[in-house]
């Protein structure tokens, strides 16, 4: 029996989850969801998207996207990979495949982003499943079993594999990734992928790296190495140092824009519409609204046309007012001298210059001079990329075939 029927829960204290709203499928496949009658008396309630769910015991609904997630709830979920990671642990054990939106969530085991746990029912908590493991536990024979599985979806897991990789099952994007604990802390261990064509755990650092001396705020990250291959770690920034969990929105749930129109990339679907989304309930809006322009312009300086809206994000205060979150997924793609970006960046709509970025600098809350001069900051810091990527590893093979991202940082 599939499920269509779940609760929701605040799960920032992980060892006192609280039931916040119900959630249900209608015939059409949409959603409708109800916040608890009790939770909205509560003083620190809060609302799960303060835009598009507002707080109120009336049922409200939520639309199923054309790519089937419903907004703030599946930015808990799994996607592209954790289905993959999901299916491959259920089938080594002979469990049910997860069939409908609500079996996903219900599968979430807690270590998707943010704060929201699933499960059947109100008096049911969300399920943990094993922890993340330590750091320690990961070797040569681990980052192999789990790169095989990128290429074949019927790749075995032996038992240890699946207790280091079972958080992983949790997390979104295509990137085969885990969570582990370093230094008492939650990372997420990021690897290579079979099909990659250079080497992403050392380019994606070597990235981080430009991004923190470029003023873009990233998250702690570390790369090491597992025999042969590179494993990035990053610091989960949706997380506290004791442990709680931090309500998170993401970008695309945030915009609320199922079908894009050309249109949209000169508005709304667009770096400078998140900003403007994000402004009444940012305390800190302008200084968001100029990271936001220098992520924009660090992007297309370095060749990062994967920006796509799940690839930015919100968190919540314990205030319940939202900020920006640390910059994340920034890395070179091969194909970036052709491709616009994936969202807008000015009145050129998605179109990757410098000089698109500048045309609407007014709606980051920029003049054309304090625009210009971050531009100046950000292409003065990736001035040295060479030698950055050549210090964090990167071969020259590899740094040779992703110099054309990097044409625009010396053009006048």
């Amino acid at each position: 029996m599939h499920q269509t029927a779940c609760t929701v829960f605040d799960c920032s204290d992980p060892a006192a989850p609280r039931p916040v709203a119900g959630f249900a499928l209608d015939a059409d496949g949409d959603g409708l969801l109800g916040y608890g009658k009790r939770y909205v008396l509560q003083e620190d309630a809060f609302a799960l998207d303060p835009l598009h769910l507002p707080l109120g015991v009336a049922p409200q609904r939520v639309r199923r996207r054309r790519d089937g997630s419903f907004g703030v709830l599946s930015d808990a979920g799994p996607n592209a990979w954790g289905v993959r990671l999901t299916s491959s642990i259920n089938r080594k054990y002979g469990r049910a495949q997860p069939v409908t939106p609500v079996d996903w969530f219900v599968h979430c085991w807690q270590f998707g982003s943010g704060c929201l746990g699933f499960s059947a029912h109100h008096s049911m908590l969300p399920q943990a499943g094993p922890g993340p493991q330590p750091l320690s536990r990961l070797d040569a024979r681990q980052a192999i079993a789990i790169e095989a599985l990128t290429g074949d979806a019927d790749a075995e897991l032996d038992e240890e594999a699946v207790r280091l990789f079972f958080p992983g099952a949790s997390l979104g994007g295509v990137r085969p990734k885990t969570v582990v604990l370093h230094e008492g802390l939650e990372y997420i261990a990021k690897f290579s992928r079979l099909d990659d064509r250079f080497d992403v755990p050392a380019v994606e650092y070597a990235t981080l790296r430009l991004a923190h001396a470029a003023g873009i705020d990233v998250p702690d990250f570390e790369l090491v190495t597992l025999g042969r291959h590179s494993v990035l770690l990053v610091a989960r920034f949706d997380r506290t140092v004791d442990g709680r969990r931090i309500h998170y929105l993401s970008a695309n749930s945030l915009i609320d824009i199922d079908q894009v129109e050309p249109e949209h990339y000169r508005s709304r679907y667009s770096y400078a519409g998140i900003a403007e989304t994000l402004r009444p309930l940012d305390d800190h809006a302008q200084a968001d609204s100029h990271a936001l322009f220098r992520r924009m312009v660090f992007n297309i300086l370095v060749g990062n046309v994967d920006d796509h809206m799940r690839n930015h994000a919100v968190l919540m205060g314990l205030d319940g007012r939202y900020r920006l979150s640390p910059a994340f997924d920034l890395l070179p793609h091969l194909d970036a001298a052709y491709l616009p970006q994936s969202i807008g960046v000015g009145s050129d709509g998605a179109a990757s210059t410098l000089g698109n970025a500048l045309s609407q600098c007014a709606r980051f809350l920029l003049k054309q001079n304090e625009a210009q001069q971050i531009i100046d900051e950000v292409r003065t810091a990736l001035s040295s990329w060479p030698q950055v990527f050549a210090e964090s590893g990167v071969t020259r093979t590899d740094i040779r075939l992703l110099r054309p991202c990097f044409d625009q940082v010396g053009q006048a």
